[in-house]
C-alpha cells in the first residue's frame, strides 16, 4: 500500500521533468494520476513511462477553457500540482515584451485557472502545490520578467493558504532552484547562452555547486503531499542558493 492510496491527483506540465517526476512518485504512491501537458507525443510516452493508469490530457495552460475541460470531467482532486510552463532568458532590452507576456500567461494565470476550478472539486485534507522559483529571491540577471513571475506566484500561494484554511485545503509553493533533467544536465557544458547561464549559477550562486535533480522536487512534493500541518510554506529546494 502506498501513502497517497484512494487519492487523485492532476498535475500540470507532468509530460516532462519536475511534473513527470512528482508524477511518477505520486503514481507508485498509490494515487490516481492525470497528467497534462500541450504535446501529445510527450504526453503518451509519459503517461506509458509512469503506468499505474495513468491518464494524459492534451491542454494548453494559456488557455482557461482547456484548464475547465482538464478539471471539469473529474469528480474529485485530492492533490493539485501545477508544474506547466516555459522558460525565457535575456537582456531586458533584448528580450521582446511579449515573451514575458507569454510566460505569464501559462505560468502564472495557468496556475489561476487550475485553482479556479478544482478548488470547488477539493475535499478537507486537499492540498495544492503551485511553483515558482528561487527567483523570486534572489536578483537574476537576464530573467527580470522571470523573477516577477516567482514573486506573484509566492504571494498568490501565501494568500490562498490564508484564504482556503477554513477548508482545510492546503496550499503551498514548490520553489525549486537550478533543476535540470538528465538531459539538460549532460548538456551544461555544450556551450550557448543558456548553458553558460546555467554554468555561472552553479559556480556562483549555489553552495553545493551542482544542480538540482528532478527527482529532489518529487521528494518535496511528498513531504508537502503528507504533512498535514504544512501550508503557506514556500520550499525553496535550490542547493543553498537562497541562503547565501
Amino acid at each position: 500500500m502506498g501513502v497517497l492510496d484512494g487519492k487523485v491527483a492532476i498535475i500540470t506540465g507532468g509530460s516532462s521533468n519536475i511534473g513527470l517526476t512528482i508524477a511518477q512518485r505520486f503514481a507508485t504512491e498509490g494515487a490516481e494520476v492525470i497528467i497534462a501537458s500541450r504535446d501529445r507525443n510527450h504526453l503518451d510516452k509519459a503517461v506509458a513511462l509512469i503506468g499505474h493508469g495513468t491518464r494524459g490530457v492534451v491542454v494548453d495552460s494559456a488557455d482557461e477553457m482547456q484548464i475547465k475541460a482538464l478539471i471539469e470531467p473529474v469528480p474529485r482532486v485530492d492533490l493539485l500540482v501545477t508544474c506547466a510552463g516555459h522558460w525565457a532568458f535575456g537582456p531586458i532590452d533584448k528580450v521582446p515584451p511579449k515573451e514575458w507576456i507569454g510566460l505569464f500567461a501559462d505560468r502564472f494565470f495557468g496556475q489561476v485557472y487550475a485553482c479556479h476550478y478544482a478548488v470547488p472539486k477539493m475535499p478537507r485534507g486537499s492540498c495544492i502545490m503551485l511553483c515558482s522559483g528561487t527567483a523570486a529571491h534572489a536578483g537574476l540577471p537576464n530573467y527580470s520578467g522571470g523573477s516577477a513571475l516567482c514573486g506573484a506566484v509566492n504571494s498568490m500561494g501565501k494568500a490562498l493558504a490564508i484564504e482556503l484554511a477554513p477548508r482545510e485545503i492546503r496550499v503551498n509553493v514548490l520553489s525549486p532552484g537550478l533543476i535540470l533533467s538528465p538531459e539538460d544536465n549532460k548538456n551544461l557544458h555544450a556551450g550557448g547562452f543558456t548553458n553558460d547561464l546555467r554554468l555561472g549559477f552553479v559556480e556562483h550562486n549555489i553552495p553545493l555547486h551542482r544542480p538540482g535533480r528532478p527527482e529532489n522536487m518529487a521528494d518535496a512534493a511528498m513531504f508537502l503531499a503528507v504533512c498535514d500541518y504544512a501550508t503557506g510554506v514556500v520550499l525553496d529546494i535550490d542547493g543553498g542558493w537562497t541562503a547565501t
